[in-house]
């Protein structure tokens, strides 16, 4: 797989937005990420959606027990920053704040986490980790241009 460019995540994010965003989107994307990690990687992820700071999702595949802490880094650095956080670790170079980030343990400088946009407002995060980052990213992108028709 090719690595995405900064454009492509930008292309992503403008993209693979919701009028409305509801918990049922939630779970719909959570099944469709499922099976389609299934069907297309030898690895099991986890999966965590965060609607308005509540967790709406969360399934760890078998044997993804370690993923639990990934998802949270992951989700954080997408709400802080309000991008993807594949978006954060293709700028962490020429942002002093996304730079910060990478000592700390509470933030993911990786993709595999997605902001739920809304009428242009970052509103959650979908978040994967389990694969290569690249991977984890595009896996979000694939269910999210599923679901939405995109």
């Amino acid at each position: 797989m090719k690595p995405f460019t900064l454009e492509d995540v930008i292309s992503h994010e403008k993209t693979l937005q919701f009028e409305k965003f509801v918990h049922d989107d939630a779970l719909n994307l959570g099944l469709i990420i499922n099976e389609y990690v299934k069907d297309n990687f030898d690895l099991p992820v986890g999966i965590r959606v965060v609607h308005h700071g509540l967790l709406v999702f969360h399934f760890l595949m078998n044997e993804r027990k370690r993923e639990a802490t990934w998802l949270v880094r992951k989700e954080n650095t997408t709400i802080k920053s309000g991008h993807s956080s594949l978006y954060v670790a293709l700028n962490v170079a020429n942002n002093d704040e996304y730079a910060s980030w990478i000592k700390d343990d509470s933030h993911a400088i990786c993709g595999g986490g997605f902001p739920i946009i809304e009428n242009g407002e970052v509103t959650g995060a979908i978040c994967v980790s389990g694969l290569e980052h690249n991977q984890d990213h595009q896996v979000i992108v694939h269910a999210l241009a599923t679901y939405l028709k995109k």
